[in-house]
């Protein structure tokens, strides 16, 4: 959650400078893609949220090319049995360390398998949010 590249690449894309997740977003959360957020070093805060979600079972998948210790691994400071038993849950469920760049051929990879699913058998894609929150994507579809 570098707020450098947001700075610059949010407002090209959806037109402010900052992220639009709340934290209470989390709350309903079914899965996490984590793409270069490196939260033990960067955002601390957020490994609280990522330890809770992980202890619910929720999946969280890590593409980064740095091994995060804190993204295979957390013991929360504020849980007195994992400190004084030195113990840790396990946060990413899937980690990709891929290189620079791979992080947008897997997105790339992601967004065709979805693609050819909806074709498939439809109901895959949530066209109403698309059509709302979206530009260009029948370009993108070709």
């Amino acid at each position: 959650m570098c707020h450098e590249s947001t700075s610059v690449g949010l407002p090209q894309s959806i037109g402010i400078g900052k992220g639009t997740v709340s934290l209470d977003d989390f709350d309903q959360t079914e899965l996490v893609i984590s793409i270069g957020h490196n939260p033990g070093t960067n955002h601390p805060r957020m490994m609280g949220i990522l330890h809770e979600l992980s202890r619910r079972g929720v999946p969280i998948i890590v593409f980064n090319p740095l091994r995060e210790r804190a993204l295979e691994r957390f013991a929360d400071p504020q849980n007195v049995m994992e400190m004084a038993t030195r113990r840790s849950t396990p946060i990413a469920s899937t980690y990709y360390q891929v290189r620079a760049g791979g992080d947008a051929a897997a997105l790339k990879g992601i967004a065709k398998a979805l693609l050819q699913l909806e074709e498939e058998q439809g109901n895959v894609l949530d066209h109403a949010f698309i059509a709302q929150h979206t530009q260009g994507f029948t370009a993108f579809r070709r």
